[in-house]
């Protein structure tokens, strides 16, 4: 699996389909999109909606921009319709460097097969027309320092740390598609989250797809973005303050 992770890795680009659901009690919240992702993670787009509104993200590194949603509050943002981030914000606020809280792209959420334990090959699957072999692994967080290589190997235990912290586990299960073209053609996860209201449940389904260049979408001229970085870095930290499974 760690060999399929770095050959997607590398390829230029691809698109990209997701659906995330959040579980709490009674109260669920869907949100479900669809994108593309290009020069190995640095530029993308992706498109999501939830309750009824449909949200638009531009991925630019250093920054990732957000559309707001039509009849939104702009009063924050002085009429302007673009909010603005810097991923370094993200990354540094979630504890200086750590691989949670960072790029948009889902494909960094595989850094954590760095940190598979037990794999079991469940059978053969098609995803999108893919002949694919399915896999179930379980992520032991103590084992993403070691696994990482060394320059990573400090965030890597800062985001092994955070995510015990968060989920009140120590391993996350997760369950893999390789295509018979040794590209990940989809990955699934659930786990629970410790939050000031209460445990929930995350359950997040990625699949990946025609792999190769993809067409770059422009960042929005500056006239029309705010940036939000101060306000963002103060919420991270207030929510991370609250965490924990008690």
């Amino acid at each position: 699996m760690t060999a399929a992770a770095a050959a997607t890795d590398r390829v230029p680009g691809y698109k990209m389909a997701l659906t995330s659901t959040t579980t709490q009690g009674a109260n669920t919240i869907t949100v479900s999109g669809s994108g593309a992702i290009d020069d190995r993670g640095r530029e993308g787009s992706i498109t999501v909606q939830v309750a009824g509104h449909e949200l638009t993200e531009i991925l630019a590194e250093p920054y990732v921009y957000m559309h707001l949603p039509t009849g939104a509050n702009t009063s924050v943002t002085h009429g302007k319709p673009w909010i603005r981030l810097d991923l370094s914000t993200l990354t540094d606020s979630y504890g200086g460097g750590s691989a949670v809280g960072g790029s948009p792209d889902p494909a960094q959420l595989l850094t954590y097969l760095r940190g598979a334990g037990a794999v079991t090959r469940v059978g053969s699957e098609s995803v999108r027309g893919v002949a694919s072999t399915r896999y179930h692994a379980i992520i032991d967080f103590a084992r993403l320092e070691a696994a990482g290589p060394a320059a990573e190997r400090g965030a890597m235990k800062r985001a092994g740390a955070l995510l015990e912290r968060m989920t009140g586990e120590k391993s996350l299960p997760m369950d893999v598609w390789i295509g018979d073209d040794g590209h990940l053609s989809r990955f699934s996860f659930g786990f629970p989250l410790c939050t000031a209201t209460g445990r929930l449940r995350e359950d997040l389904n990625v699949e990946l797809f025609d792999y190769g260049r993809q067409p770059v979408v422009s960042p929005p001229p500056a006239s029309l973005v705010t940036d939000v970085d101060a306000r963002i870095k103060r919420a991270v930290a207030k929510a991370l303050s609250q965490l924990g499974c008690g």
